[in-house]
């Protein structure tokens, strides 16, 4: 028999006897009894594979002006490691005193103290109390090691050390944990919290889901990634290293009480502006970009070039590439996908003891 090239022809499954029984699609059931092995259905069939085939079912469509919002908060954080290395350079060169630091460390720890009273609305009287009184030993234990700082690196050369820092500072931004300040909760977060919150005894509701999800953001402290720790200890390495090169133990002392008050407290109080002040969040970012870069215009103007480049590409030209590739993107999912196991807690431990049981029993 002749068909010719433009008739389409129609691949029918094979059968024995002429007459078949409904075809199924099973994971482990062997080879159905008329069918072929890697036989996936056709129009005569209920059923038809590619049919639940969904193409680009998780991209998620970006606004550019919300994702330049959340590349404000990079841009900010490189601009605190700006800040701090030109406070740095003032005081290696003599231009800045240790009571005129001090005085500023006075007035910044003082300011972020109360941003974070308006900011944070679980902070109560005695837990802001605690949190001093742990500041106050601090700084204390680094008044006293302040002179171990001065002599620790007397035998290394400064361009070492000032080979070190840089490389300290760049793994501080590599590592930083900058989804703390930037990300918000979706609903697509949402639906995996409530999946993993469900147990026989929670409500059903989705209101219910998200009054339980909030209830456990407030109980629960974020957690702290290896990456955050790794940027956190870089940062501090660094500026131990640089105070190590300054002549006097008090400014030693000021320089690292505002190290720290940028690479340790700063991202908390930047953290709860966000969520609680958006727009002013954002507002003041700006400001503190402008600051930093007039700064470094008056010390270095090949720097402050260089920095111009990198806010302007992390602000402007990376949310725009990442809005122009996503065009690209072509993701198909459908029935030939692993099965994604969510089990409850509640069931977890259900099944965790029936296990333990038989395994005794055996």
């Amino acid at each position: 028999m002749e068909v010719d090239a433009g008739d389409e022809v129609e691949a029918r499954p094979r059968s024995s006897s002429g007459s078949r029984g409904r075809w199924r699609k099973v994971l482990y059931g062997g080879v159905q009894e008329g069918y072929e092995d890697n036989y996936t259905g056709t129009k005569y069939d209920e059923y038809t594979f590619l049919q639940e085939m969904v193409e680009n079912a998780n991209v998620r469509k970006r606004s550019l002006l919300i994702v330049m919002r959340d590349s404000v908060a990079v841009s900010q954080h490189a601009c605190v490691v700006g800040l701090v290395g030109t406070v740095w350079t003032h005081a290696l060169n003599g231009h800045l005193g240790a009571w005129t630091l001090l005085q500023l460390d006075a007035v910044l720890l003082v300011l972020g103290f109360m941003t974070l009273i308006v900011t944070n609305e679980n902070l109560r009287p005695a837990s802001l109390g605690r949190h001093a009184f742990d500041f106050t030993m601090f700084v204390v234990g680094l008044y006293i090691l302040a002179p171990i700082f001065q002599t620790l690196t007397r035998s290394f050369s400064s361009d070492s050390i000032w080979a070190s820092t840089i490389c300290l500072l760049l793994m501080h931004l590599v590592f930083h944990d900058y989804t703390y300040t930037t990300v918000e909760p979706t609903s697509i977060e949402l639906d995996e919290a409530v999946t993993n919150l469900a147990s026989p005894t929670t409500p059903r509701s989705r209101a219910d889901y998200e009054l339980l999800l909030q209830t456990k953001r407030k109980q629960r402290s974020t957690p702290i990634t290896f990456s955050a720790n790794v940027s956190l200890n870089a940062s501090i390495i660094a500026s131990v290293l640089i105070a190590s090169r300054l002549s006097q133990s008090l400014l030693v002392f000021a320089v690292m009480l505002f190290s720290l008050e940028f690479f340790l407290l700063f991202p908390l109080v930047a953290h709860h502006m966000r969520r609680r002040f958006l727009h002013f969040h954002l507002a003041f970012s700006c400001v503190l970009i402008g600051i930093t870069l007039f700064l470094i215009y008056n010390l270095n103007y090949l720097v402050f070039t260089f920095f111009v480049i990198v806010v302007f590409f992390i602000t402007v030209i990376s949310p725009y590439e990442l809005i122009r590739i996503e065009k690209f993107k072509d993701e198909i999912t459908g029935p030939w996908d692993e099965a994604k196991l969510s089990f409850s807690v509640g069931v977890s431990l259900s099944l965790a003891v029936m296990g333990s049981s038989i395994f005794k029993a055996t």
